[in-house]
């Protein structure tokens, strides 16, 4: 009898949840695609359990398959799910207010980016009096860290090994003339970073185009979040307002970062 129930236990649509959340949570903490086979290890399911696991969550979107790698990452319906989450969220108004802030001193666009996985999500966005309008929106991703400043903002804050094994995962496209090309620059570039707190981009991934972002913390002090002023690229080169602009957006990141649990 007590064969029998383990038996039914052990083949649950209960388990197979828990299993799934568990698949979620993994692939959520991992930068790197995962095969099956990792997967299986890491949390010790059985292969044909995993195969069918997998298979429902690929088909509803949760989970997508690279064929040519073998891979799974999480999918964009979780995206979709989390951007809900934030428009119908107390989280989302009351930073918005933050992010109206720092338009107005700046007179620049202002944008919200969070890390999913090997991607930065934007997922706020003010314009300012004098903000240059993007086609980006709520949702949109860029996957270049080596050429945005909120990219190199969650680079500084890698260990050296760490940052080494996800260049070598990522890569150094080059999207313009300007955009870093080899390890040796960029980890230059994020000791400055860490030196002054914010970090810059001019023109390196899109021509015309600037950034200063600066990290937003929880109460334990892990980046949660990068607030950036996005402007004319020619602006960024006026000294002066590049560092008052760099004051500005890192004040009112340490502001976030101090109300962060008052703002959830």
């Amino acid at each position: 009898m007590k064969k029998i129930f383990s038996n039914m236990k052990k083949s649950s649509p209960a388990l197979s949840l828990e299993r799934g959340l568990s698949l979620l949570e993994l692939l959520s903490k991992e930068p790197f695609e995962m095969n099956p086979q990792e997967i299986s290890k890491r949390l010790n399911i059985p292969s044909a359990s995993l195969w069918r696991i997998l298979k429902v969550l690929t088909d509803r979107g949760y989970v997508i398959f690279d064929p040519k790698r073998h891979t799974y990452r999480l999918g964009f319906k979780l995206m979709s799910m989390g951007n809900y989450l934030l428009e119908t969220s107390h989280f989302r108004s009351s930073i918005r207010e933050h992010l109206m802030h720092l338009a107005e001193l700046t007179g620049e666009t202002v944008e919200l980016d969070v890390r999913i996985r090997d991607q930065l999500v934007l997922i706020e966005q003010v314009v300012g009096p004098e903000g240059l309008y993007l086609y980006s929106h709520p949702g949109s991703a860029m996957p270049y860290f080596h050429a945005t400043a909120p990219g190199k903002v969650y680079l500084s804050h890698l260990s050296k090994e760490r940052l080494r094994n996800v260049m070598n995962k990522l890569g150094f496209p080059k999207l313009t003339k300007n955009t870093l090309q080899s390890m040796e620059s960029l980890e230059q570039e994020l000791e400055e970073i860490r030196e002054r707190g914010y970090a810059v981009d001019i023109e390196e991934m899109r021509e015309g185009v600037g950034r200063v972002a600066a990290p937003i913390y929880n109460e334990s002090g892990k980046i949660m979040a990068c607030i950036a002023v996005v402007c004319p690229a020619f602006r960024l080169r006026d000294k002066d307002r590049l560092e008052r602009y760099g004051s500005c957006v890192k004040r009112v990141a340490e502001d976030l970062s101090f109300r962060y649990e008052e703002l959830r």
